[in-house]
């Protein structure tokens, strides 16, 4: 096991809490496009120039002294042409806490040095807060990385995230997907006490700003409000007055694996919190020697460069060293870009961590699925378990050629290159096979149908695609945003079977068909999955395509039915190597199956003639 498959693992056993920095929003972009005045490098930036100008507005040669001769020379003349040059001296001097601050991007420190340059601390704090544009920070999109760990909490397998960011990335991200503000905002101890312990039918996620929320600062014209953000050294190291935050995080860290994402600069209540928890291991002497990877609580550290930081490091060569390992064997705790070298997104880190997931999610919904008291489709499609069975070994076989952040999907899986609007060709399939689920159950666009609510339906679908396999295209499309169409492959001569089998999940679009696109000049199968298809009774209906241009008027029928109306024989007079040939014999004669579940002609009663009395 290494890092990556321990945060997978905690994961599925609801142990992980993700901590979140700057880092994972800094792909984010603003709804009026612009400046990227949200990442490190641009606040930092920001905040030298505007220093170094307050700085040199009131710099007195005879007071403060001459400027030294490293990097500010040329960035001094841009704001004085005539800026003195003679005499450029070899230490320190007034302008370089500012640069070595800059430097090393301690933002806590240019936010201070800031302060300092006025007299009322309330207009100074909302001149930074200005500067720095926090109260825009509110209309930031969402990234990948916010849209896989709020699919992760809409399984069910995280609750709640810790967050240093200003943003509301995570609770869009978790609206967006789920279709309500399902979340639990928590930037103060007023919304701790209010929010803490609500419930809902929808899983929440809690969402802890420690260092505030900018939707709070309306248009940042409060003084009062802007102080409740924490930019500065000194408020960042001892958590200001926010005691909670500091609570919160600490029994987090002690119960719970976190995973630092985002962290490249230097946080200091995070990493003084961090430090002061772990020295408490130091008192647990006696089950303190197992190795970091198997302890239940261990940190977790993503990195985006190839190399740690000091701080990264000094959390994990910590924790090994207080479970009385080499601190060396902290770097086990480090999870790097699976190419050495190479830079590691949280986008790509959280998009890998939900495919890995959701493929287990995925495996145990089938094992469950198995059983016909789990899922009425087993106890009426033919040999369904057996061939369930099959289609976990397949998996299973596929989940041994797993190669560090990749999830391998069986070859029947990894034949599709697209599934329902979803690129599958970068290897993310089983991700892109959830999209389905709400394409199926005719959910709007961008709504995610978790697989744990459609443990029954995922496994139908699945089931279908397996029994299929070598007969169908490489793309699993949409239809009218109202179920999914699979296309079938050409003949051996190169032309078209034109034969598309469509599936949905609604009863409502089951029941009137209208929904359904289909080609014209044709029958077309439509099979109803999940508990619609339980209880639909078989349809036919009959169309037309009018063409306006050509003057042409071409019937259609659409043919509706359950797994019941397709295996209507009692007992299946085929074996399971028939199963899916009676499949395909439906799909190319659908009339004959919507007929042959018709009742006939004598068993009419309202048909037969009256007796004579």
């Amino acid at each position: 096991m290494d890092a990556f498959e321990y945060v997978v693992d905690k994961i599925l056993n609801k142990c992980c809490v993700p901590v979140a920095g700057a880092g994972i929003s800094v792909s984010s972009t603003h709804s009026d496009g612009g400046e990227r005045f949200h990442t490190v490098d641009w606040m930092v930036d920001k905040l030298k120039r505007k220093l170094l100008s307050k700085r040199y507005n009131r710099y007195d040669k005879n007071l403060h002294g001459s400027i030294c001769n490293n990097d500010y020379v040329d960035e001094l003349k841009a704001l004085d042409p005539l800026v003195d040059e003679n005499n450029l001296i070899k230490s320190k001097c007034f302008f370089c806490d500012v640069r070595e601050a800059a430097k090393d991007y301690k933002l806590g420190e240019l936010s201070e040095l800031y302060l300092w340059e006025f007299r009322e601390s309330n207009d100074a704090y909302q001149d930074l807060v200005k500067l720095l544009q926090i109260a825009k920070y509110k209309d930031l999109q969402p990234t990948k990385a916010h849209i896989a760990i709020a699919k992760l909490a809409r399984e069910g397998l995280l609750s709640e995230v810790l967050t240093t960011n200003y943003d509301c990335n995570f609770e869009k991200a978790y609206e967006e997907i789920s279709g309500g503000e399902h979340f639990d905002k928590i930037s103060s101890l007023d919304d701790y006490r209010k929010k803490g312990a609500k419930n809902g039918v929808i899983n929440r996620l809690r969402v802890y700003k420690v260092n505030g929320c900018s939707e709070k600062l309306g248009d940042g014209s409060d003084p009062q409000k802007c102080e409740s953000i924490l930019l500065t050294e000194r408020q960042l190291q001892k958590w200001r007055n926010r005691q909670w935050a500091s609570d919160i995080f600490r029994d987090r860290l002690r119960s719970k694996s976190l995973i630092f994402t985002g962290f490249g600069s230097n946080e200091p209540q995070v990493h003084h919190t961090v430090q002061t928890v772990l020295d408490e291991y130091t008192d647990e002497l006696g089950d303190n020697f197992k190795p970091v990877l198997e302890t239940p609580a261990a940190p977790i550290v993503a990195i985006f460069e190839s190399q740690p930081s000091f701080h990264q490091q000094q959390i994990v060569k910590t924790y090994a060293l207080h479970h009385k390992q080499d601190p060396q064997d902290g770097d086990q705790l480090i999870i790097r870009h699976p190419e050495t070298g190479n830079n590691l997104s949280a986008n790509d880190l959280w998009e890998d961590i939900y495919e890995r997931v959701i493929r287990s999610v995925i495996l145990k919904a089938l094992r469950l699925s198995q059983l016909s008291t789990n899922a009425s489709f087993t106890a009426i499609v033919p040999f369904a378990s057996t061939i369930m069975h099959q289609v976990i070994s397949s998996i299973d076989k596929a989940e041994g050629d797993d190669q560090k952040h990749f999830t391998k999907a069986p070859d029947w899986l990894n034949s599709f290159t697209s599934i329902c609007g979803n690129d599958a060709v970068d290897g993310k399939h089983f991700s892109a096979l959830v999209g389905c689920l709400s394409v199926l159950n005719a959910k709007e666009t961008g709504l995610y149908d978790p697989v744990e609510e459609n443990k029954a339906l995922m496994s139908e679908l699945l089931l279908l695609l397996y029994l299929l396999k070598g007969v169908l295209a490489d793309a699993i499309d949409v239809t009218n945003g109202k179920g999914v169409a699979l296309i079938f492959k050409t003949t051996e001569k190169g032309s078209s079977t034109n034969k598309v089998l469509y599936l949905n999940a609604d009863p409502a679009v089951a029941r009137g068909g209208n929904n359904v696109g289909v080609p014209s000049g044709n029958n077309y199968l439509t099979i109803t999955l999940g508990q619609a298809g339980a209880h639909i009774r078989p349809d036919l209906r009959r169309d037309r395509a009018i063409n306006k241009c050509k003057k042409t008027i071409t019937p259609k029928t659409i043919v509706t039915l359950g797994w019941k109306h397709i295996f209507y024989q009692t007992p299946y007079e085929g074996n399971m190597e028939s199963v899916a040939d009676t499949i395909l014999d439906a799909i190319d004669s659908p009339t004959n199956y919507y007929y042959a579940n018709q009742p006939s002609i004598k068993r009419r009663p309202y048909l037969k003639p009256e007796k004579d009395n």
